[in-house]
């Protein structure tokens, strides 16, 4: 009969603990805590474990679809060597993608194999036998503690009862005593496996996770040494096919020279080009020391400077602006002044900057200096820095700069214009500062901090405003003289020609040797592939992006 009124106390008191009504003193914070570590433990890695399965399987499928593609890179081998015996070198480039393809999906197999074998199945197994013990240990010491607890309640009672009789109280006292020893002992025990599984469950999930790196750096290593094996074939297959072009254009010498009304075309807008052209070109075939677009350009921004908002931020209209970027290339006529949409020309100019050739305007080998910049505490050395990096630019270059940022500068000190520093940076840098390689997010906000101190700091870094160009000369032609723009020769800020902007050789000085107008230009920085290389490839860190469906989207 005691036993029994025992076991109904500790379901009532389990009970009161499940349903809140009785809160649970006994249990120490770092029991609860250490708890709670195994059982998130044992949920994550379940997670991680399925999700491991799940992607073998998702894996295994690919494998099939990469097993039918070697399937049919081997047949279409075996048919050209069969029927066209004149491709030999056809049916062998084949033959040796259906074996690499094979391979490649052993490859795939043999990793899908390790990820079960060494990573899930190990993780699974820590659930199954030290997180299980663990969660049973902690059973135990809750049965324990809530006996313990039940024998506390009913001493109680029983010493607010009358008529009790001293020697029931005294049972009660030592059984209770008892219940406290054994709930120490069994507290101690389990907190202590619970403290090691914590840390064995650690050190062996790291364990398998190394080993899951292990089983993708065997796979890539293996695939890598399977291409490298491949590189010369891939050289010689690579020789043979511009043999067979160039034997293919002799044969094709007569249709080449009938030159196409599209070519003619084609040929008469890369005379006049201005987007996505070559700096020099551009100078040389006007003769003047920036574009004349951007002289036109500039021109119409100042005539709103102090009367707009949102200048370089707000858009404008697609067809208004892909309309004159269309006569500027083809060479026609053309008066920025008579748009009356000043954000069309904004864009038109942030356009020219994205698309410059050879490079961006403050060129790709000079990108980690500036960014490197910001790490520089004190603010004149910062400047004093960026300073000597910019007059390291080509001169060409650093000239359209000095223009660029002194419109940039009085846009900023116009309140109206809502525009300042750190907005202008925001939305022309980018176009301007351009990551050859894959950009660092965090190098966005850099690039922009570099461009907001060139724009805060523009009577430090160029020694005063430029002379402004009026675009008053007439059109360029053959007779006049082309500048030409050595790239290795670095200037501090030009001193310009008041006159007119046609005919200014920035690369005289005291002592240089004569101006040669028939030298190539050279460039300095990073060596480009060709003029058709696109920023999207050169890591541009902004496009400019508009609200409106008629307004067009200025992306790389």
């Amino acid at each position: 009969m005691r036993k029994f009124k025992k076991s109904i106390s500790i379901t009532k008191q389990n009970l009161m603990e499940k349903t809140g009504n009785k809160e649970n003193t006994l249990e120490p914070d770092q029991m609860k805590e250490l708890e709670k570590q195994v059982t998130d433990t044992k949920d994550y890695l379940r997670k991680l474990t399925k999700s491991v399965e799940k992607e073998t399987l998702s894996s295994g499928l690919s494998i099939q679809d990469g097993t039918e593609l070697a399937d049919n890179f081997i047949d279409y081998s075996v048919y050209v060597r069969e029927n066209q015996t004149d491709m030999v070198i056809l049916s062998g480039i084949l033959s040796k993608i259906g074996e690499f393809q094979a391979g490649f999906e052993d490859l795939k197999a043999k990793l899908n194999s390790s990820l079960i074998n060494d990573v899930s199945d190990p993780l699974k197994s820590i659930i199954k036998t030290e997180l299980k013990q663990a969660k049973e240990s902690k059973k135990e010491y809750d049965r324990v503690r809530i006996g313990f607890d039940a024998q506390l309640s009913e001493l109680q009672t029983l010493k607010k009862q009358k008529n009790v009789k001293p020697q029931k109280i005294q049972e009660c006292e030592d059984e209770c005593e008892r219940l406290r020893t054994n709930f120490e002992r069994v507290g101690i025990d389990t907190t202590c496996l619970l403290q090691d599984t914590n840390v064995i469950t650690e050190f062996e999930t790291v364990e398998k996770l190394c080993d899951y790196l292990d089983s993708y750096h065997t796979f890539f290593q293996k695939g890598y040494r399977w291409l490298a094996q491949m590189i010369p074939d891939i050289y010689e297959y690579r020789l043979y096919v511009e043999k067979r072009k160039a034997e293919l254009e002799k044969s094709k010498v007569r249709i080449s020279m009938m030159v196409s009304p599209q070519k003619q075309q084609q040929d008469a807008i890369s005379k006049s080009k201005i987007f996505g052209e070559d700096l020099s070109v551009i100078l040389q075939r006007e003769g003047s020391i920036i574009p004349r677009f951007v002289t036109r350009a500039f021109q119409a921004i100042r005539n709103h400077i102090s009367t707009e908002e949102g200048l370089f931020r707000l858009s404008g209209t697609k067809r208004i602006i892909f309309e004159y970027k269309a006569k500027i290339d083809e060479g026609k006529e053309y008066n920025l002044n008579e748009i009356s949409d000043i954000h069309v020309v904004c864009n038109l100019v942030k356009m020219f900057l994205r698309e410059l050739q050879p490079e961006p305007l403050l060129t790709y080998s000079r990108y980690n200096e500036l960014i490197d910049t910001c790490n520089i505490e004190d603010s004149n050395q910062r400047v004093e820095k960026i300073t000597k990096i910019l007059q390291s630019l080509p001169k060409h270059y650093f000239t359209l700069l000095h223009h660029l940022i002194h419109l940039l500068h009085q846009i900023s000190t116009q309140p109206k214009s809502k525009m300042g520093p750190a907005n202008l940076a925001t939305v022309v840098g980018p176009n301007i500062l351009i990551c050859q390689t894959d950009v660092v997010l965090e190098d966005i906000a850099l690039g922009n901090m570099v461009v907001t101190t060139i724009i805060q700091n523009f009577e430090k870094i160029f020694g005063g405003e430029p002379e402004i160009i009026v675009d008053s000369a007439p059109a360029f032609t053959s007779s006049q003289t082309t500048p030409t723009f050595n790239n290795n020769q670095r200037l501090p800020p030009p001193v310009y020609n008041n006159n007119n902007n046609s005919t200014i050789n920035l690369n005289k000085d005291d002592d240089e040797e004569p101006y040669d107008p028939n030298a190539p230009p050279i460039y300095s920085g990073v060596p480009m592939k060709g003029n058709n290389l696109h920023h999207s490839d050169s890591c541009s860190t902004l496009d400019d992006s508009f609200d409106s469906d008629n307004a067009v989207e200025l992306s790389d």
